[in-house]
């Protein structure tokens, strides 16, 4: 993957947060390494970031749903 097409890729992921409404942002670090957790009202999303990355690496959490 291209420095461009890396770029387009997180693009596209951090404007999955348009729209939703931030509640919390957490954040860790780790030698050279950042996780942020954003905490919307659909889910959450942890941003890793570590140093020489062109672009962080996102997973989506969905909200769990409580068992009845």
């Amino acid at each position: 993957m291209t420095q461009q097409e890396q770029l387009q890729d997180c693009k596209k992921t951090l404007e999955e947060l348009v729209g939703k409404n931030v509640k919390n942002v957490e954040f860790e670090s780790s030698e050279d390494c950042w996780r942020i957790y954003i905490h919307t009202d659909q889910g959450k999303i942890v941003m890793s970031f570590c140093k020489g990355w062109a672009c962080p690496v996102v997973e989506h959490r969905s909200l769990k749903t409580k068992k009845k």
